[in-house]
């Protein structure tokens, strides 16, 4: 009897291990064919690449929101907004501060010849100041050819005889009342040639000569001929411009202002204040100074005061056709 029993018990051990052995083996099988462990084969991988490649071909890409390829051609560059639907586009004009009137003024710089520092340094002046060249100087031609290259405007600083010669002289080329009135154009076109490309012709120093109307006569003949300008420096109250350059009918005009009878920087940059703020009154506003590094100094500082005034420093021969212009009219 005790051994029946020990034998029926390890049968059905026998069995339980049978069945758990069966139902291992079926679970693995099962598991294996739903989610596979481990590398997948060659064919495998080329098979799922190929139905990835399908699969996005099908799908349809996502489309930009509207204006993004217009801001990838436009590298850059800001897109203007799209106008509403049934408006029309309104383009707004940029807002331009009113212009103030402008006022012309010539500043004409005398004496020069001597040196050419000065003449570089008054072209570094953003202004275009007219240059009155003595005649016969070391750096008469040089400076006339420089500062025509330069599209600056050249007059002729014609040297004539004072009251107070010959105490004060002249210098090379002056014109004197003893002088005939051949000799008088034979040394004027001798001037004339050591300044090259001159458009017109003042007066240095002169007090005796400009008050002599029979002297003055065959200067004004020959600017006539030449199709040049004359303008008085007014060295003298009782000049004969007027008179003569009419009967010759010569295109003249008079200097109104003096810079620099004292070469003092304050004073020279107070006057050219009183000169952007002074009404422009009859005939063109015509300044004279000379090359001393005062003047310059208050012309450059001067020039962005008349900039932001409207004041313009234009060559003397643009106010005087301006000014026949509109006496003409």
């Amino acid at each position: 009897m005790g051994k029946k029993k020990k034998k029926n018990r390890l049968t059905a051990a026998l069995v339980v291990l049978i069945v758990a052995s069966i139902a291992a083996i079926l679970f693995v099988a099962l598991f294996h064919r739903e989610e596979p462990v481990g590398p997948a084969s060659p064919a495998g991988q080329k098979k799922a690449i190929r139905q990835a490649k399908t699969e996005s071909r099908e799908k349809p890409r996502p489309q930009p929101p509207a204006g993004k390829e217009q801001e990838k051609s436009t590298a850059g560059a800001t897109p203007a907004p799209a106008p509403p639907a049934g408006k029309e586009k309104v383009v707004v004009a940029k807002a331009v501060p009113p212009r103030l009137p402008l006022k012309e003024v010539a500043v004409i710089i005398d004496d020069i010849g001597y040196d050419m520092q000065p003449v570089r340094e008054l072209l570094s002046i953003d202004a275009e100041i007219t240059f009155a060249v003595l005649p016969l100087l070391p750096h008469s031609r040089e400076a006339a050819l420089v500062l025509h290259r330069a599209s600056r405007e050249t007059l002729l600083h014609l040297p004539m005889e004072p009251v107070s010669y010959p105490k004060d002289k002249p210098g090379q080329g002056a014109l004197f009342t003893d002088m005939s009135a051949e000799e008088i154009v034979l040394q004027l076109e001798k001037n004339l040639d050591s300044v090259p490309h001159a458009v017109g012709v003042n007066n240095h120093m002169g007090s005796k000569f400009m008050a002599d109307s029979q002297k003055l006569e065959p200067v004004f003949r020959q600017l006539k001929k030449r199709n040049l300008f004359f303008i008085d420096s007014r060295t003298t109250p009782s000049s004969q411009t007027t008179a003569v350059s009419r009967r010759l009918q010569l295109t003249v005009a008079s200097r109104r202002i003096f810079l620099d009878n004292e070469r003092d920087y304050d004073k020279i940059y107070r006057i050219l204040m009183d000169v952007a703020n002074a009404p422009a009154g009859s005939g063109p506003l015509i300044v004279i100074g000379h090359p001393y590094p005062e003047t310059i100094r208050a012309l450059r500082d001067a020039n962005r005061i008349f900039q932001e005034k409207g004041v313009s420093i234009r060559p003397v021969s643009k106010l005087l056709k301006r000014e026949a212009a509109a006496a003409a009219s």
